[in-house]
C-alpha cells in the first residue's frame, strides 16, 4: 500500500505547469463570500431540530434539539458574545440544556463555554477528545507572545470593517472581548470514537485529526447531520496558519475527509460558513475538499523529488480545472503557497537543496550590499514610490524590506537605527503595505498587512494579556509553567550556578511522592527536571513548597509572591533572599 501511494503521488498530470500566473481572488469575490457564506447574525434552521448561529462570531454554534435538553456544537470565542448566540438560539428553540460538545480546542471554538455553564450549570456534560486539554495549553506556552503578535496582525487588530468586512469564516473577532476567557475543561474525553444518548438521539464522536491534531467531527445517524468542526468550511483551509504553529497534519486531514465521505450525510453543519443540506451536493463538497488538498500536497512531493526549490514551487503551485472555480476552495482563509511551503518544511525540513542557502550573507550585511548596488538609500526608495505607483505593488515592498533592515528596529517597539531617515521610510511602506493589501481577498494576508501599516503610523502595542478563570488557572499543566521559564531566563542575570526546587505536596506523582520540579541556571541556560535533580546540580538555595494551585497563580502574576509566603500558602526551606534574586533572572512580562 505505501508503494502503491509512493508511485500514485509521482505521477506527472499534463496540467503541471499550467499554474505559472495563478489569479489570487479578487477583493470583490471577498464581499460576496461574507455576505452569502457569513451574513449578518441571525439562527438558521435545518430540520425539525437543528438550529445553526450564523454572524454571531467568528465560530458558529450549533444547537441540535432532543426531547430531553439540548445538545450544543462549540461555544464560540467569548461569554461576551456567546450570551448573544446563546440566547437566540435559546429563544429559536426553548428548554434545558443536556451538554456540550467542543470540537478542538481553538479559542473561536471553546471561549464562550461559561456562557453555556450560566444556564445548564457548571456540572454540564463537556465532550472532547483527549488530546484537547494538551493542545488548549500549548497556545499559552514557550511562543505564546511570538503568536499573540502574529494574531494580532493576522485578524487585523486595528483595521476597520470597511477595509475588512469579515474574516472569511465568519464575523471579525472582538479581541478585547476575547480577553475574558470562559473555557471550560472537558468532563468527558475519548480517544478514537466515542457516542451518548440524549432524548432518544445518538451523537457519535470521532477523533478526525485535520486543522487541529485534537479535532473531532459529530454524527448523528438518526439525522443525517454531520459536524465537521474545522476540518471543512468554505474556503481554501488554513493547512498553515500565519499566525505561527506548527503545520497541520494534512496527510490526517484528507484520511478525516473520506471517513466523513463514508457516511453519507444528508446535513453538513461546519462551525464556520453556512450549512449544506442534500446527499449529492455534499458528497461533491467534501471530495472536491479532499481533492483540492491532496492535490497541493501531491504538487509538493512531486515538486521536492524533482529537486525543485521551494521558493520556485510556492510561486507556482496553483489547483487545476474545476478545483480552481470551486468557490469551496478560494483562497480566502487559507493559501496555496503557504500550504506548499508548511508541507515542504514540515516534510523536509528549511533547506530546499539550493547551496547558497546553506551558508548565507547575514541580513544586514545583504541589505547594505543591495542596496549599495543600487545606488544607495535615496536611489532604492525613489525607485519603491515610483513601483508603487505604477502598480508593481510587491516590487515596491521587496526594495522597502532591504531599507527597513537597515532604517527600522529589528524588534518591534524599539528605536530605530537610522532615526533620520525612518520617517520617510515609514511613510513608504505604510502606503505599499495599504496598497498591497487593497488587492488582497484573503483576509489573514489582508488583515496582516494592514495591521502592519497601523503599526507603522500609530506604533507597535502589545495585545493584553488575557483573563482566565479559575477553571482555566487551575488546570494547566505545571511541566507547562516550568517549560515556559526556560526561555524567559534574562541571559545577563544568569552567570550563576545555582538551583531551587519547587514541591507540591497536594499533586503526587506516580509514586504518591510530592511532585517536585527542580531549575537549575547554568552558563546562561536554565535547566528544568521534574525529580530528583540531575548530576552536578548543586544543592538548592532554597525550596519553594506550595499548594499548585497557589503556585499557578504566581506563575501568571495573579498573584505575588511574597504575599503567597505572607499568608501562610507558601513555604520556603533555604535563603528566601536568594528565591527572591532568583526570580529576577527571569522576565515575568511576557
Amino acid at each position: 500500500a505505501a508503494a502503491g501511494l509512493v508511485l500514485f503521488r509521482s505521477l506527472r498530470p499534463e496540467e503541471r505547469e499550467v499554474h505559472e500566473a495563478r489569479a489570487l481572488a479578487s477583493p470583490e469575490s471577498l464581499e460576496e463570500h461574507c455576505r452569502e457564506a457569513i451574513g449578518e447574525p441571525r439562527i438558521e434552521r435545518v430540520g425539525e431540530r437543528i438550529f445553526v448561529a450564523i454572524g454571531y462570531d467568528l465560530a458558529n454554534t450549533i444547537l441540535v434539539r432532543t426531547d430531553e435538553g439540548a445538545v450544543v456544537i462549540d461555544a464560540g470565542m467569548s461569554p461576551a458574545r456567546s450570551r448573544v448566540s446563546r440566547d437566540a438560539l435559546l429563544e429559536a428553540s426553548p428548554g434545558p440544556v443536556a451538554a456540550l460538545v467542543l470540537t478542538h480546542s481553538h479559542i473561536d471554538h471553546i471561549g464562550g463555554a461559561a456562557a453555556w455553564t450560566e444556564v445548564a450549570g457548571e456540572d454540564l456534560p463537556i465532550w472532547a477528545t483527549k488530546n484537547l486539554v494538551e493542545h488548549f495549553y500549548k497556545q499559552y506556552g514557550v511562543f505564546r507572545r511570538a503568536e499573540a503578535m502574529r494574531g494580532g496582525r493576522q485578524f487585523g487588530w486595528h483595521v476597520s470593517d470597511a477595509a475588512m468586512p469579515c474574516s472569511a469564516l465568519g464575523r471579525r473577532i472582538d479581541l478585547e472581548a476575547a480577553l475574558e476567557v470562559g473555557v471550560r475543561m472537558p468532563t468527558n474525553t475519548f480517544e478514537g470514537e466515542a457516542a451518548f444518548d440524549v432524548g432518544g438521539l445518538t451523537f457519535e464522536l470521532q477523533e478526525a485529526h485535520g486543522e487541529t491534531h485534537d479535532q473531532l467531527f459529530v454524527w448523528i445517524p438518526t439525522l443525517g447531520a454531520l459536524a465537521p468542526g474545522d476540518n471543512y468550511y468554505r474556503t481554501f483551509p488554513n493547512l498553515y496558519t500565519i499566525r505561527g504553529t506548527s503545520p497541520r497534519p494534512v496527510d490526517d486531514w484528507i484520511e478525516s475527509l473520506d471517513r466523513m465521505r463514508r457516511l453519507a450525510p444528508r446535513t453538513l453543519l461546519p462551525s464556520h460558513t453556512a450549512p449544506l443540506e442534500g446527499r449529492e451536493r455534499i458528497a461533491e463538497q467534501l471530495t472536491r475538499y479532499r481533492d483540492g488538498i491532496q492535490w497541493v500536497r501531491d504538487q509538493t512531493v512531486r515538486a521536492a523529488n524533482r529537486g525543485e526549490p521551494v521558493d520556485r514551487l510556492a510561486a507556482r503551485v496553483g489547483l487545476p480545472g474545476e478545483l480552481a472555480a470551486e468557490p469551496a476552495l478560494a483562497e480566502l482563509y487559507g493559501q496555496l503557497d503557504w500550504s506548499a511551503r508548511a508541507i515542504y518544511t514540515n516534510e523536509l525540513g528549511w533547506f530546499d537543496g539550493r547551496p547558497e542557502t546553506l551558508y548565507p550573507v547575514p541580513p544586514r550585511e545583504r541589505a547594505e550590499r543591495t542596496v549599495r548596488m543600487m545606488g544607495g538609500h535615496e536611489a532604492v526608495l525613489r525607485a519603491a514610490n515610483e513601483a508603487r505607483e505604477a502598480g508593481e505593488l510587491r516590487w515596491s515592498l521587496e526594495l522597502l524590506a532591504h531599507l527597513r533592515e537597515l532604517t527600522l528596529a529589528p524588534t518591534p517597539g524599539d528605536a530605530p537605527q537610522d532615526p533620520e531617515r525612518a520617517p520617510a521610510l515609514r511613510e513608504a511602506l505604510e502606503a505599499t503595505l495599504e496598497a498591497l493589501a487593497a488587492g488582497i481577498a484573503n483576509t489573514n494576508g489582508r488583515g496582516y498587512l494592514l495591521e502592519s501599516a497601523h503599526e507603522l503610523r500609530a506604533g507597535y502595542e502589545r495585545l493584553p494579556r488575557p483573563r482566565p478563570s479559575a477553571a482555566v488557572v487551575d488546570a494547566i499543566p505545571l511541566e507547562l509553567l516550568f517549560e515556559v521559564m526556560q526561555s524567559r531566563l534574562i541571559p545577563e542575570r544568569a552567570d550563576v550556578h545555582e538551583s531551587v526546587v519547587f514541591r507540591f505536596p497536594d499533586e503526587p506523582d506516580a509514586e504518591g511522592r510530592p511532585r517536585q520540579f527542580v531549575i537549575t541556571v547554568r552558563r546562561r541556560v536554565a535547566e528544568v527536571v521534574e525529580g530528583e535533580p540531575l548530576p552536578g546540580t548543586p544543592d538548592p538555595v532554597a525550596t519553594l513548597i506550595a499548594d499548585a494551585a497557589t503556585y499557578r497563580r504566581i506563575a501568571l502574576k495573579l498573584i505575588g509572591p511574597g504575599e503567597a509566603i505572607a499568608d501562610g500558602s507558601v513555604e520556603v526551606e533555604g535563603d528566601a533572599l536568594a528565591l527572591a534574586t532568583f526570580f529576577e533572572r527571569f522576565d515575568r512580562s511576557l
